[in-house]
Parts: C-alpha cells; sequence; structure tokens
C-alpha cells in the first residue's frame, strides 16, 4: 500500500527537509550529544542507536513535510523508510563520526542522489526535442560531477566536527632517533634580507646534527643573491650555491641540492620555503617520527606572520585555515595527507626511490607525496605550527598562488588518474581505496569554480532565453522544484565556514570576510582548470613577497576585469527578469547571488589596495591597540553559537578534456651546464667539497612560494 502512495516528488521534498533538520543538528549543541552518550561497548548497539536516531530524524522531516508542504502522509512514510534505510547503511560504513554526524552526511548523499533522479525524470517529461534531450542529459551529468565534488567537503566536515574514535593508531616516536637532516632551502629573486632572516631562524634550530643547503637558482641580480652569498660565506652548518641557468624551476634546484650538495649521511630532508620563520624545537619535535621505518613523509602545519592589525591579510589568512584544519585533519585518519612543499620532511630514501621531485607539474610537492604513497610508504600530518611565512602582500600574488595550486592539481590528475581508479590493481600501486579517493576528490574540488562559471553561463543564456520569449526547456527543474540544489551548495557552504568557527576564534564577521577572499579567487581557478586540462606543460609563477610600489586604482581594477564583467552582466540580466510582468523571484535571487560571487574579486582587489597603503608600523600600532581594548574590558564577550551565510550556486561544469599523461614520468633536462658561482664550506666533519650538478632525476616546478623559472 505503501509503495502504491510513493512518488519520486515526495522524496525530493522530503529530503530537502531533511537535509535542513540535520544541518541544525550538526551545528548545534546537539552534535555533542551523539558523542557523549554513545554507547562504544558493542559495534551492534553502536548500530542501533544510530537507527533509532535516523528514525527519529525522519520521522521529525515526514511531520514537518506533511505541515509544510501538505503532502499525503502515505507517501512521505515510504520516503521517510527509504531514507532511515539509507541512513542505517551510512551508520554501518561510517562507524568512526557520532550518529548526529552519520545521519547528516547520509541526508546531504541522499539529497543529492534523489534530486540527481528527480531532475532526470522532470526533464524526460518535459523535453520535446532532440536538442533539449541533449542538453538536459549534459546538465545532469555535470551536476553529477558537481554534488560528487560538495559531497566530499561535506565528507570532511562531517569527520572533524563529528568524529569519536580515530581509525588510524597514533605513530610510534622515539625520541632518541636523530638522524642527520638536510634543510634545504629553495630560493629564486627573493629580497635579501628576507631570506637572510630565514637563514638565521634556521640556523638557531636546536638539533645536535644538520646542515643548510640554500639553492639560489636563477637570480640574474648579483645585489639580489650577493649579499645572501656573502652572509653564507664561512658559516658553520650552511652552503650557499648560485645555479644559471638551471631548469625545473623549484623542483629542479631541489632535485640538484639533492644528488650534489645534500651531506651522505643525511637520512631525512627538510624544505624550507625563503620567507619562513622556523622555530628552533623544529626538528626536536618531528624528526623522532621516523623512527617508523614505514613513514615516508611528515607534513607540519604552516602558518603565517606580520599580518596583524589588518583585516584584509587577516582574512586572507583565515581563508588558508579550513584546509588544514578540516582537510588535512580528516585525511590524516586515512594516511592519505599531501605533502605541501614547505615544513615538512620527508626521508630521503624514500624520496629518491620514488624518483626525486618531478620537475614536469608545478605541484612537484603534492605529486611526490602520491608517489610515496603509491610505492608503500605512508605520510603523517602533525597539526603543530613550526614556521611562519609572508601572506601574498598584492592581490595578484595571491591570484599567482591560486593558479599554480590549481594548475599543478590538473597535472597531477592527467599523469595519475589511472592509478586513482579502483580498477587500477597494478603489482606496484599500493593505494588504497580511500587514498584513491582523497586524491581524485583533491584534484576534482579545484574544478568548483568552473563549474559555478559555467553555471553562471547558463544563468546568462536562461535570462535570454525567458527575455525573449523562447519555449526551449534549459533548465526543467524551477519554482519550488530548485531549492533542493540550492540547498545543496548553501550548506556545504556554511559547514565548511563553521567547522572554521569551530576549531578557531574567529568572529562571524572574520568567517564572512574569509569567504569573500576564498571566493575572490573563483575566476582565476576556473581560468587554471581550462589551462590545466587544455595545456600539457605549465610555467611556475613565483608569488612575490613584496608589495607594489604602484597604487593605482586602474590598476587593481584591470586585475578582476572579467570577474567585473561577468558580476555586471548577472546584475544587468536579474534587473532584467525583476521588471518583467511576471518576475520569477526565485530565479532573480540566484541569479543575483552568482553576481555576488564574481563581485567578490573587485571588492577584494580594492580592499588589497586600500591595505597596501597602510604601513606595517600602523598595523601593528593597530593590533596592540586592540589587545589592550580586549585586556581592558571588565566582562568576557560571548560570542553566538549559530553562523549562517548564504550562498548559491547550482554547479554545472564544462566539458572535461581527455587526460593523457605525459610520455615520460621524468622527463629529459633542457640544460646540462650547471655553473657553482660560490664556494661554499662543507659541514663540518664531511671533508666534502661541492661537486658541480648535474642533470638526473627529473622534477618540476613548485606549490610553494620561493621557486625559480628557467630561462
Amino acid at each position: 500500500m505503501l509503495l502504491h502512495e510513493f512518488n519520486l516528488y515526495d522524496l525530493f521534498v522530503l529530503c530537502f527537509v531533511q537535509m535542513v533538520v540535520a544541518t541544525v543538528l550538526v551545528l548545534s549543541p546537539a552534535r555533542r550529544v551523539g558523542t557523549r552518550f554513545r554507547w562504544t561497548g558493542s559495534r551492534v548497539t553502536e548500530v542501533f542507536l544510530g537507527a533509532l536516531g535516523a528514525v527519529v530524524v525522519s520521522s521529525l522531516s515526514c511531520f514537518l513535510t506533511a505541515e509544510l508542504w501538505g503532502l499525503p502522509v502515505g507517501g512521505l512514510e515510504m520516503a521517510a523508510f527509504l531514507l532511515t534505510i539509507f541512513s542505517v547503511v551510512i551508520v554501518i560504513l561510517r562507524p568512526d563520526c557520532n550518529v548526529v554526524g552519520q545521519i547528516f552526511y547520509a541526508s546531504y548523499a541522499a539529497a543529492g542522489f534523489t534530486f540527481l533522479a528527480f531532475a532526470a525524470l522532470v526533464a524526460a517529461d518535459a523535453t520535446r526535442s532532440i536538442a533539449e534531450a541533449l542538453t538536459s542529459s549534459l546538465l545532469i551529468l555535470l551536476d553529477l560531477g558537481a554534488f560528487l565534488v560538495w559531497n566530499s567537503n561535506i565528507n570532511y566536515v562531517s569527520d572533524v566536527l563529528c568524529r569519536t574514535r580515530h581509525s588510524r593508531p597514533a605513530p610510534r616516536v622515539d625520541p632518541a632517533y636523530q638522524p642527520m637532516v638536510s634543510l634545504h632551502i629553495p630560493a629564486y629573486n627573493e629580497p635579501p634580507e628576507l631570506l637572510i632572516e630565514t637563514i638565521k631562524a634556521v640556523e638557531r634550530i636546536d638539533y645536535p646534527d644538520f646542515e643548510i643547503v640554500v639553492m639560489d637558482n636563477n637570480t640574474s641580480d648579483p645585489a639580489v643573491y650577493g649579499p645572501v652569498e656573502e652572509y653564507c660565506r664561512g658559516r658553520d652548518r650552511v652552503r650557499f650555491v648560485h645555479v644559471a641557468p638551471w631548469p625545473g624551476y623549484k623542483a629542479g634546484a631541489c632535485n640538484l641540492a639533492l644528488r650534489s650538495y645534500t651531506d651522505p649521511r643525511a637520512e631525512v630532508i627538510a624544505i624550507v620555503d625563503a620567507d619562513d620563520i622556523v622555530q628552533p624545537n623544529y626538528l626536536r619535535e618531528t624528526v623522532p617520527y621516523f623512527s617508523d621505518p614505514d613513514l615516508g613523509f611528515v607534513q607540519t602545519f604552516e602558518g603565517n606572520r606580520d599580518y596583524e592589525g589588518s583585516a584584509y591579510y587577516q582574512a586572507c589568512v583565515d581563508s588558508y585555515q579550513g584546509f588544514y584544519l578540516a582537510v588535512m585533519s580528516s585525511r590524516n585518519e586515512r594516511n592519505s595527507v599531501p605533502f605541501v612543499g614547505t615544513m615538512g620532511l620527508f626521508r630521503r630514501s624514500a624520496l629518491v626511490g620514488v624518483g626525486g621531485w618531478n620537475e614536469w607539474c608545478i605541484s612537484e610537492d603534492t605529486e611526490a607525496s602520491l608517489r610515496a604513497l603509491r610505492a608503500g610508504w605512508s605520510g603523517l600530518y602533525v597539526p603543530r605550527c613550526f614556521g611562519r611565512g609572508v601572506v601574498p602582500p598584492t592581490f595578484a600574488g595571491l591570484n599567482t598562488q591560486r593558479h599554480r595550486w590549481c594548475f599543478g592539481a590538473m597535472q597531477i590528475l592527467r599523469l595519475h588518474w589511472r592509478s586513482l581508479m579502483p580498477w587500477d590493481r597494478s603489482p606496484d600501486n599500493h593505494l588504497t581505496g580511500a587514498q584513491r579517493r582523497d586524491y581524485l576528490m583533491g584534484s576534482l574540488g579545484w574544478m568548483r569554480d568552473l563549474m559555478m562559471f559555467a553555471f553562471a553561463l547558463l544563468l546568462l543564456v536562461i535570462t535570454g532565453l525567458r527575455v525573449s520569449g523562447s519555449h526551449f526547456a534549459l533548465m526543467p527543474l524551477a519554482g519550488d522544484k530548485s531549492l533542493l540544489p540550492m540547498s545543496l551548495i548553501v550548506i556545504a557552504t556554511i559547514c565548511m565556514t563553521w567547522t572554521l568557527r569551530h576549531w578557531t576564534t574567529v568572529s562571524r564577521r572574520r568567517a564572512l570576510l574569509s569567504l569573500l577572499i576564498s571566493l575572490s579567487a573563483s575566476w582565476i581557478t576556473a581560468l587554471a582548470c581550462i589551462e590545466g586540462m587544455a595545456r600539457r606543460e605549465g610555467v611556475f609563477l613565483r608569488t612575490s613577497k613584496t608589495g607594489s610600489s604602484h597604487h593605482r586604482l586602474r590598476k587593481a581594477l584591470r586585475l578582476t576585469r572579467w570577474e567585473t564583467a561577468l558580476a555586471v552582466a548577472l546584475y544587468t540580466s536579474a534587473g532584467l527578469l525583476a521588471a518583467s510582468s511576471h518576475p520569477p523571484l526565485l530565479l532573480v535571487f540566484i541569479i543575483a547571488l552568482q553576481g555576488s560571487v564574481y563581485a567578490c574579486g573587485p571588492i577584494a582587489s580594492l580592499w588589497n589596495l586600500r591595505a597596501q597603503l597602510v604601513p606595517a608600523p600602523e598595523y601593528r600600532r593597530r593590533y596592540e591597540e586592540q589587545r589592550l581594548r580586549q585586556a581592558r574590558r571588565a566582562k568576557p564577550s560571548f560570542k553566538a553559537a549559530g553562523f549562517a551565510a548564504a550562498l548559491v550556486a547550482v554547479v554545472i561544469g564544462a566539458g572535461a578534456a581527455a587526460l593523457v599523461a605525459p610520455d615520460e614520468l621524468l622527463p629529459g633536462s633542457a640544460v646540462s651546464h650547471v655553473r657553482v658561482v660560490t664556494p661554499v664550506r662543507a659541514p663540518v666533519g664531511t671533508g666534502r667539497l661541492p661537486t658541480e650538478g648535474t642533470p638526473g632525476t627529473r622534477a618540476s616546478g613548485a606549490a610553494s612560494s620561493s621557486a625559480a623559472p628557467s630561462p
């Protein structure tokens, strides 16, 4: 009887209501109840508790749906039954989360699959021509890709907010294990005072046996590398090498340092960016993890400095935190953490065994960690900050950084997508299912902004069709049927921002400003996706550590001319529809909100222009005044526990290009001559003299901030 009364629309609406209910639960104190009162004595009791929670949430959602939508109870009961069964399956598959986290993830996943099924049903009924059928089919396939990307983000959120036990055993640490460490500092055209400050900080490291190799490659101006060379001359532990020309960007310099300038006794290689100020306890706290013979690399939390007092630079720093707080913490439980190129350490035998750094890929750090995991090594994320670098001072520098990361992710996907597929059973591929999924979604996740761009174009086309009076069925889901796809994006964005607030002291205002900075790179990321799929070779774009000396309004706006054009076009479309005789208010709201996404670009560019006009001492003065005001408060300030930020972008992507790997993993070098400019002093006790570098294992550009392009 229930099956006879069931229809897909009932399940569609119920999924929307239950997802909202589950979101309220996961963002409220109820999230802690599932952890505090969980029965951990038996797996059977845990599944029973999860099933009971699923029944309660589905029943509540069923009641709300019947009251708000007036749908027949018989169909809703069958829909609630199906949702409960799906939730129980998720409870069984995700034993490491509490009941609230399990139900939240199940509600989001069920909503996504239901939306796709309902959209296919509506499209099949609404399309009247072959062109409409093909268009609807393409959109549904792209909706599937978008759902998988957002579902991956929800997986990280539920994992961080609702995890109750560690699925990975605690790492084995032997404090007595203190092998020799070689710290490599690659540099290209870096301000000499900044690089010298970094070298001084590394020299102060409290560790018995280490060396420092400063690799300055392709800096052509002696006034830039000369002061650093002079500072390093004759210093114990420090070796300075200048090479020009040299191929391979940052990876090429690191490969040269690894082969020709690293002490043979060194067992661990540490990478430090040219702007990182390292704490003295860095090596003592991290190297002992390598007492585990299976550990290939360790990655720590990368912090920032010299941003206090500036709202813009504070927002930039906050926008980075979500990656370390949610993504890295979650992936560490599945042994799938990526190496991010600075403030990390690699076991030398593991790095050499997988072929060194890949000079073809400009995200050679993450690519190397993937090859290490594929070879059977493990990786570890240590959520502690041992070094702080500078924030990109200009908006152009921020865009360059995001473009490099995204383009490198596309290169990793082109090179390794076959190894990440579940059917690859090659004997040399030791990747687990979780590692394949995390690295695959780590690359595909960058396509979120490309899908957002495609959706913006779709909205412009829809506006044109409505204004011209065309009846072409391009988007069959309209009116209340758009609530579910809208809510998928809104809830994912709110939850990701809530995760940032949950693990830090960020205020609601700071969380919103960090979201603005993240959205400001939407266009440049979409462009990098297109270039990464269309072009085989990339160019490493160095992130500048110095601000611009030309604070012109025209230049700031020129940086975001495409974002501005998209925002203006979308706002104009929203205005045209709002002025029509029967305005589609929901569609007008979606278009205006999508325009606001691209308006974040020019807003952030102008904000950065204002930030650069304020001298650094003024920022420090403001920061100290803020600290004094907080100290003088008689009563503590209690902030609200909730955070709500609405952002709508129904994700629809452009067609993906074929993923074709290069002919060779590590291509040959185009330059074979290396000139060592400065003789350097070998570390005490080694008796080694620097030798002329020779090309060796291929590797590539970098995802960190100090790399050098070769001529």
